[in-house]
């Protein structure tokens, strides 16, 4: 399950662009992940991805040759990135090109302007609806869609997510004395191009991803999928609960959610403590898991601290790999591959 620095390069290039901190520790999971499975035995391994974020982990088994691979997520925006990658269809440069001209028939929506005007220009949300409501064939309107959240997520800020328009005039954002677009207007520069790009990113990604021998995708609370699976070994489930709160637990980037729905998105705050919210993620995805499943675990960043999270990690099986990780800010982390009793 060790992949070459080019290899991993490939597929963060393909994977959904967002913030997190595991898949910046995918190079030590995979080594884990190798170390505790027999040579013989890997290329036999079924992983299951409870809350696959950005797709890289599953992106990085599939490619390694694993049996099979599951995609979880209750977030909107990964599932759109693993039917691209792992279902989707070639899109012909022609195709592209078409889309973003209008040439290709469309499916009935809300212009996206309507709703995400305080976020984002006209002309990205125009680029965004000709993609994602494109009426192509299934396979191929997958990675459309894909390549129609990767145009919007490019003009979020790394940081802060995407940011308030006070005027949607490029020269006067260039002008502004208060805060620096030039990264914007960049981005927002790159029209077509970058969409080109994006395309030959989500090719490559996909390619690599097809050394699988199959994969799944669903889309619901890691609670209500984990006692449905099959865990025939050897398996590893990653169990990485999301963060309770507001707009499907956690979204940073609600206009994306918006866009994507084509409507705007309701808050709707979780009823569960942190700790019990976590708890019982964790607990209902480690209960099912026949004796001898790998599962990978991470915490102590969030609404519980290492310890606890261990706690709960340790009453169902033993720890065979575990690191602790450090943040420029003082916090810190654990995550680990535990052996199910």
């Amino acid at each position: 399950m060790i992949l070459d620095a080019p290899m991993l390069a490939t597929l963060r290039a393909a994977m959904l662009p967002m913030d997190g901190t595991i898949a910046d520790h995918a190079e030590e999971i995979l080594a884990a992940a190798a170390d505790a499975i027999p040579a013989a035995r890997r290329r036999d391994l079924a992983y299951v991805d409870l809350t696959a974020g950005s797709c890289l982990l599953p992106l990085a088994f599939a490619a390694g040759g694993a049996r099979s691979i599951v995609v979880n997520d209750v977030a909107t925006r990964t599932i759109v990135a693993a039917r691209a990658l792992f279902a989707g269809g070639d899109v012909p440069a022609g195709m592209l090109e078409d889309a973003i001209a209008g040439r290709l028939p469309s499916r009935a929506h809300a212009p996206s302007f309507r709703f995400a005007s305080d976020y984002l220009p006209e002309a990205a949300c125009r680029a965004f609806d000709l993609l994602f409501h494109a009426d192509v064939p299934a396979p191929q309107a997958a990675t459309l869609r894909y390549l129609a959240l990767r145009h919007v997520l490019r003009l979020a800020d790394p940081e802060d997510g995407f940011r308030v328009l006070l005027t949607h005039d490029r020269e006067q954002l260039l002008a502004d004395r208060d805060e620096d677009w030039s990264r914007f207007v960049a981005r927002l520069d790159e029209g077509c191009a970058g969409l080109a790009r994006d395309l030959d990113a989500v090719r490559a990604g996909a390619r690599a991803a097809a050394a699988a021998g199959g994969a799944r995708i669903l889309h619901a609370d890691m609670r209500d999928v984990a006692g449905a699976l099959d865990y025939a070994g050897p398996c590893l489930v990653a169990v990485n609960p999301p963060t309770n709160g507001v707009d499907e637990y956690v979204i940073d980037d609600q206009i994306v959610h918006s866009l994507v729905a084509n409507r705007l998105v309701p808050l709707s705050r979780c009823a569960e403590a942190p700790a019990g919210f976590w708890t019982s993620r964790v607990e209902a995805a480690l209960a099912p898991m026949p004796r001898g499943t790998l599962y990978l675990v991470w915490g102590g960043d969030g609404a519980m601290t290492a310890e606890a999270c261990e706690a709960v990690w340790v009453r169902h099986g033993d720890a065979v790999h575990r690191s602790a990780v450090e943040f420029p800010d003082g916090r810190g982390a654990t995550w680990g591959v535990f052996r199910r009793r």
